[in-house]
């Protein structure tokens, strides 16, 4: 095997692929980046995989002789990464990778890839097409309210289900909720429903969040697989491979109330700032009040802690209904109320233990639950 590529699509491909290895101590072979060469389409393989996640990236290259080699990911990546922007040199003879570029020069012990374990292949059934930003919008507007537990295991990762209009994004843990529509003509996909585990959605992001280009997704045999479709000369080719979590996710809808007896407009941005300031006095299960005043016209927003001290505020806001104290976990506030996008929200609530409906003003496509903690 030889070819000759450019020091820095071959540094940003292993830093993609290097995102997928784990530590596997009864496959050191998982520990490898495989690189493959095709002359006839003057191209490199690099592929990594922890046996849920697989990737590969193609990079484009000068082909001298055609093969593969399974090479360390830590030696491959940690002597490309310190070269300077040249041509790169790569040969293998005998499972000895030789790396040279400019006065720097590499020898490295890799391993067959003939043991290397095979990434699923797309069946080419209609895909879903979307654009990079709107997956990575979906996915990082609910993934923080996923379950990072295994004991209900539907609900550890990404609902994301395709409609006719739109694709909604759900995530939830049983003590929130939060939903996310992606405007959206369907004409004919695949993918109908399906459930991304968080580790997935993380590698999404990581390697999708910032790059604007088409990606299509296909579900096939219990795997997602994504890929983009470069515009011009200078993107790599990246193709993701995951299982999805097989299982029927709860019927979320039916927790989203839909009628209110309290209903308050108030500033996203100054309501943020408030419940940060109580962070600062909060007890060790991150407690903060909110007590909505219709007389006054205000929200008070309270906490404290015998060890620290404590804190009180109000915030003028609309409101319309009763009076009501709710107490809240305030990272679960603050992770649903800096996704949205406008200057106000509404806070909708009932009884002090019923779920709390935050969304945004003026927009229909976000909305997030909450449930209060009892006291």
């Amino acid at each position: 095997m030889k070819f000759i590529c450019a020091q820095q699509n071959l540094v940003q491909g292993i830093l993609i692929a290097e995102k997928v290895i784990g530590r596997n101590m009864t496959l050191p072979v998982l520990q490898n980046i495989l690189v493959t060469c095709d002359g006839k389409k003057g191209n490199i393989k690099l592929a990594a995989t922890d046996l849920e996640i697989g990737v590969e990236v193609t990079i484009p290259a000068k082909i001298e002789e055609e093969g593969s080699v399974a090479i360390p990911s830590r030696f491959f990546a940690g002597f490309l990464k310190n070269l300077p922007e040249e041509k790169v040199e790569v040969s293998e003879k005998s499972y000895t990778v030789s790396l040279r570029c400019a006065n720097y020069k590499s020898n490295i012990k890799g391993e067959s890839g003939n043991d290397f374990p095979l990434i699923p292949q797309a069946s080419g059934k209609e895909d879903l097409a979307m654009q990079s930003g709107d997956l990575c919008d979906g996915i990082s507007s609910v993934l923080y309210s996923c379950s990072l537990l295994d004991i209900k295991p539907e609900i550890s990762g990404a609902y994301v289900e395709v409609k006719k209009d739109g694709i909604w994004f759900v995530g939830t843990d049983s003590f929130r909720l939060a939903e996310k529509q992606i405007p959206y003509s369907l004409k004919q996909s695949n993918v109908k429903k399906t459930i991304i585990p968080h580790k997935t959605c993380d590698l999404i992001l990581k390697v999708f969040e910032g790059v604007h280009c088409p990606l299509t997704l296909e579900v096939d045999h219990n795997q997602l697989i994504i890929k983009n479709i470069p515009e011009d000369s200078l993107m790599l080719e990246i193709r993701l491979v995951s299982r999805i979590i097989d299982g029927e996710y709860p019927q979320y809808e039916q927790i989203i109330p839909t009628s209110f007896l309290t209903e308050v407009e108030v500033s996203r941005e100054e309501c943020m700032r408030h419940i940060k300031n109580a962070s600062l006095f909060s007890n060790k299960i991150n407690e903060v009040t909110l007590r909505i005043d219709p007389q006054k016209q205000r929200m008070e927003v309270s906490s404290g802690d015998a060890a620290s001290g404590d804190y009180e505020s109000f915030i003028s806001c609309a409101i319309h209904g009763k009076e009501r104290k709710l107490v809240f976990n305030f990272q679960y506030l603050l992770d649903g109320i800096q996704r949205m996008k406008t200057a106000r929200m509404r806070v909708r609530c009932n009884e002090e233990i019923s779920p709390v409906l935050f969304a945004p003003v003026g927009s229909d496509d976000f909305r997030y639950v909450v449930m209060p903690i009892k006291t």
